[in-house]
């Protein structure tokens, strides 16, 4: 692939216990050139958030490879992964994991304060971004005093206020209604394109597939991607599938 920003190579992840050993990931490999958006597309327990933790740095492989810009990120130390989360990953979470105890634009702020500005360069930043996703006028409210919605709204600010380079999101849709989800997606993408970030996002809903560029379903830790014959089998009705088949995902 010509400009591979981000490379996984025979990636395998297991979680061991007394009783059994569970394998998580089973050797999945792909590339994403930079400016890409990706789909990861699969039911729960098919891997996609555990791929993300360790695309993240979160979480460390079993066995396999991860390379950022031509960098293997398994042999950082904790320092230079937390840098690497600082300032080159922009991360949403399934849960949102706001701060209840900060209000929207103090939520924003953390991490430009992480980096080491003042809080009145903070508070300027956090302001913008609040603005840009349409949550100007409630900067001040506590996170149990807005919707979902707007939740995630703080959420893809705090996410992109350092400016990373590739913006990841698991399941930004998940707790959403479709008229809302629709909202956020156009949202993520826009701000991606505005700021020319990578993206890579997680879904168990084939509708949200059509905005990216690129899509790999997961299965049981194993990749399929859309175009393959075992595409029936994963457990979905291709015929739901049809626009993926007809080229029509390109947005």
């Amino acid at each position: 692939m010509v400009d591979s920003q981000i490379i996984i190579s025979n990636l395998l992840k297991s979680y061991s216990s007394r009783a059994e050993e569970l394998t998580v990931l089973r050797g999945i490999s792909f590339e994403v050139a930079r400016g890409e958006v990706i789909c990861l597309l699969g039911a729960s327990g098919s891997g996609k958030t555990t791929t993300l933790n360790l695309l993240a740095g979160i979480d460390k492989p079993t066995a396999g490879k991860i390379y950022y810009d031509g960098k293997d990120i398994n042999e950082w130390t904790t320092d230079q992964l937390f840098e690497y989360r600082l300032k080159k990953i922009g991360f949403i979470f399934q849960e949102f994991y706001l701060l209840e105890h900060l209000n929207a634009l103090e939520n924003v702020m953390v991490p430009i304060i992480l980096r080491g500005e003042s809080e009145e360069i903070a508070q300027d930043i956090a302001l913008q971004l609040l603005n840009q996703v349409g949550l100007g006028g409630k900067a001040l409210n506590l996170p149990q005093e807005l919707s979902s919605g707007e939740k995630q709204r703080v959420c893809v600010a705090r996410a992109i206020v350092n400016n990373p380079s590739v913006l990841i999101a698991d399941e930004p849709t998940g707790t959403l209604d479709s008229k809302t989800g629709d909202s956020i997606m156009s949202l993520l993408l826009r701000l991606a394109k505005k700021n020319k970030m990578t993206m890579i996002y997680t879904s168990h809903d084939p509708y949200f597939t059509k905005m990216a560029s690129r899509i790999f379903v997961l299965q049981k830790g194993v990749i399929v991607e859309h175009d393959s014959e075992d595409f029936a089998d994963i457990g979905y009705d291709k015929s739901e599938f049809e626009f993926l088949f007809k080229g029509e995902n390109n947005e």
